[in-house]
């Protein structure tokens, strides 16, 4: 019996899945019997909200719970993301599984930052967008994707870099039309607009001024405490998403117009992610946790399509060296 097949794509068995899940679980508790990133702590530059947040953590048990949970509602909101706009031609979990490994094999993201709520926002704003694709007149969709967005902005200002994105796709998607841009700003609006009274009642305006005070803080390639084994880790998950974007480049007619242009975008959503991780060093983590939901469909598309014996063997290797360097990372700590 073969390991591989040309005709049917197992790496999704349930062996897979349960290797794959057990090694991320085991990552978790390696994490957390160490503490690491326990106690969550808030920032002079942070959000107030997020703050805020930090304070009323439960202790070290609950907030790994719920970093776990947020992990696994990503998950969710990718696998149904991929399922209803079928970016990649099969049903596959691969997605979701890539998603899970790629959050839990990185100390950075654990136990929780704020990017793990943000990334909802993203996820459900970039769904929005997809759904209005080739429809100038669906101005609700828009303006719920700038909503959400400006709402994952109270607990992580920096999400704001991606509105120009957003704004780019909109114009590849022939959504963008005067109507619709006024109805992404006033998205934003909205939001603010009750953040600023909350602001005038309370005689305190930081909810304004410490955010957006951090937001032009560029600081470029001034990434400190990265050791060789976190830089491995973090160009290992690099190469694996320019494998999976050459591929989509090299094969995009055997997917149709809407489909290469949705993966067209969230290859863009992953070079953003990951340039502004170079920039932006009070950031940088909270970056490369967003290029995560960009990576796991780009190098899940790849791990799906394309059917060989390399590509098998290159997809355990994938998970076992990832699982393996956050154990060494933990280990050297």
């Amino acid at each position: 019996m073969m390991l591989y097949s040309s005709r049917q794509n197992i790496l999704t068995t349930p062996f897979t899945i349960f290797y794959l899940l057990v090694g991320c679980i085991v990552c978790w508790i390696a994490c957390y019997a160490t503490s690491t990133g326990y106690p969550v702590y808030g920032e002079v530059t942070a959000p107030p909200l997020w703050n805020l947040i930090c304070q009323y953590l439960p202790g070290k048990t609950g907030t790994y719970l719920i970093g776990f949970l947020l992990m696994l509602g990503g998950a969710f909101m990718i696998h149904r993301a991929n399922y209803v706009l079928m970016l990649i031609r099969e049903k596959t979990l691969l997605p979701v599984l890539f998603y899970i490994l790629l959050i839990s094999t990185n100390k950075d993201f654990l136990p929780l930052k704020s990017t793990s709520f943000g990334v909802f926002f993203l996820i459900l704003a970039i769904y929005y967008l997809f759904t209005s694709y080739h429809d100038p007149d669906n101005k609700r969709n828009v303006f719920n994707a700038t909503f959400v967005i400006a709402i994952g902005s109270l607990l992580w200002i920096h999400i704001c870099w991606f509105l120009p994105l957003f704004w780019y796709g909109m114009y590849k998607f022939r959504t963008l039309t005067l109507q619709t841009f006024l109805a992404s700003l006033l998205g934003l609006a909205v939001v603010y607009w009750f953040v600023g009274f909350y602001c005038v009642w309370q005689q305190n305006f930081d909810m304004f001024t410490v955010p957006f005070d951090s937001l032009y803080k560029i600081r470029p390639l001034s990434i400190k405490g990265n050791s060789w084994l976190d830089w491995l880790a973090i160009g290992y998950m690099i190469v694996l998403v320019m494998i999976a974007s050459f591929n989509i480049l090299a094969h995009e007619y055997e997917d149709n117009l809407r489909t290469r242009q949705f993966l067209a975008f969230l290859i863009l959503l992953a070079i953003s992610s990951f340039g502004l991780y170079f920039l932006y060093e009070q950031s940088s983590e909270e970056y490369l946790q967003i290029a995560c939901f960009p990576s796991s469909i780009l190098i899940a598309h790849f791990f799906t399509v394309v059917r060989n014996k390399y590509v098998f063997w290159a997809f355990h290797i994938s998970v076992v060296v990832l699982i393996l360097l956050l154990l060494l990372r933990i280990w050297s700590f």
